[in-house]
């Protein structure tokens, strides 16, 4: 639950030099408009679009940066339809703190014999941008730069993936992650400045006092724990838990979604262990994490807040995250097996090896060792995505792509999958991922998102390491 109820819009500028004193093609003014409105209706397939209508002049500018102001825009698309002095739309630009991209856009893809100079006048924005991004260059500003005519896919495809890429940031910028225990004692990739958190990334960290889930599993009955076992068997998955056992576990899932739902948290970095020794609950949580996951409630486990908000991230650009760790390497086969205790999204899993409910083999708590999933993940194109601490309170997004393949699940109470680098070797892959400084955990999602992910650390001012 973001921590303001917002609706993610596109702040739309169009501009172009028509009349002053040495040009006189004010009888474009009106055709201006009508391009304003249709560039509008193509962005209009990506979100909200606020359009203050085409500018020409100084004043009109600064009218452009209170509007976008006051709806609170998160994008900027920038277009210029014909030549235009920089000081023109710097004078807003300058006003507005959020990601900008410069569409490099006509109506026509060639320049025939029979045009006419009001066909230029539509069509030659390239004439003034130098202006536009020299000035962003010295005013230390980030921009993205898409070209291509209004009806080319290309062009449309790369201004979905920074719109993508915006929604994301702004998602962190809105998110509020919960903390329940502490890190994992002497975990350093898992030592950082929370304060550091915010001020990069937008994101605020809130302790959860874990008294609060005791209260609410207490609240908990029986009834509304056979609902959560019941719901599973609805999704034909496999309960191999014996019932007391089963039920202990899943009025530990209610409690956790509601103090979630409660606490209004995006997502949630937790020590799993802080439960073991409480004669209340006493198991450790994986089914309700991996539950939590499912709906798109990112859970860590060892209080990783790094990771929360990989994971945020992903769910923006992939509609679904996991948590990983990386555990073999498969030399013979160039592989790498993943996985992480009981943590994971089992709406992931490979539906044709199927996914078992199981007593957890890993911590051993008051009442026993708790339910937890196991599965292999689905086979497919992934992108491994981590969030590197590098000190001083800087951060750096590294990501990988490759892909998770058909495989056997190993009865090992986890969720797992072996990943396969798209770049060569996995000694190579593994040295790689190594020197980028990327913690012992890190997130996956379904597709290709290296090029997306670079565009978050753009908007994010920060650098991005591919591997």
């Amino acid at each position: 639950m973001p921590i303001a109820e917002k609706e993610f819009k596109i702040g739309l500028m169009v501009t172009a030099l028509l009349e002053d004193r040495f040009n006189k093609t004010g009888h474009m003014r009106e055709e201006a408009c009508k391009a304003a409105e249709r560039y509008a209706e193509v962005l209009s397939a990506f979100g909200k679009v606020v359009n203050p209508g085409f500018f020409e002049y100084e004043h009109q500018a600064v009218r452009v940066a209170r509007v976008f102001k006051e709806q609170d825009v998160d994008l900027i698309v920038f277009i210029e339809l014909a030549y235009q002095k920089g000081l023109i739309p710097m004078r807003a630009l300058l006003e507005l703190d959020v990601p900008i991209v410069i569409w490099n856009a006509q109506f026509v893809n060639e320049f025939s014999e029979k045009a006419d100079f009001d066909l230029i006048m539509m069509n030659s924005g390239m004439a003034g941008l130098p202006e536009v991004t020299s000035a962003l260059i010295r005013s230390n500003r980030t921009f993205f730069l898409v070209t291509g005519p209004i009806d080319d896919a290309g062009a449309k495809a790369k201004i979905a993936q920074y719109i993508s890429a915006a929604k994301a940031v702004a998602r962190l910028r809105n998110s509020k992650i919960g903390i329940i225990g502490h890190p994992f004692e002497g975990m350093t990739d898992l030592m950082q400045d929370n304060f550091a958190v915010m001020e990069t990334f937008g994101a605020t960290c809130w302790p959860i006092d874990h008294d609060l889930v005791i209260d609410a599993f207490d609240a908990t009955g029986e009834a509304e724990a056979r609902k959560v076992v019941q719901e599973q068997e609805g999704r034909a998955r496999k309960v191999e838990v014996e019932e007391a056992m089963m039920l202990r576990s899943a009025r530990l899932a209610s409690a956790l979604e509601k103090v979630v739902a409660e606490g209004g948290f995006d997502a949630v970095a937790e020590f799993d262990q802080v439960w073991l020794s409480d004669q209340r609950i006493g198991i450790i949580p994986f089914f309700g994490t991996s539950r939590l996951v499912e709906n798109h409630v990112p859970f860590t486990c060892e209080a990783d807040v790094l990771r929360a908000l990989a994971m945020l991230v992903l769910e923006e650009l992939a509609g679904h995250s996991t948590f990983l760790e990386h555990y073999i390497l498969d030399f013979k086969r160039d592989l790498m097996f993943n996985s992480h205790d009981g943590h994971g999204n089992p709406s992931l899993a490979d539906k044709a090896k199927g996914v078992r409910i199981v007593p957890t083999i890993y911590y051993e708590g008051f009442h026993g060792f708790g339910a937890s999933f196991n599965y292999a993940y689905h086979p497919g194109e992934v992108t491994l995505f981590s969030i590197g601490n590098i000190g001083r309170g800087s951060f750096q997004l590294i990501s990988a792509e490759g892909s998770f393949l058909e495989m056997e699940p190993r009865d090992i109470s986890a969720p797992q999958t072996f990943f396969k680098w798209s770049g060569g070797s996995i000694r190579e892959f593994s040295e790689k991922w190594l020197l980028a400084s990327p913690s012992h955990h890190h997130t996956a999602a379904y597709g290709k998102l290296n090029q997306t992910i670079a565009a978050v650390a753009g908007m994010l001012n920060m650098k991005h390491v591919q591997i």
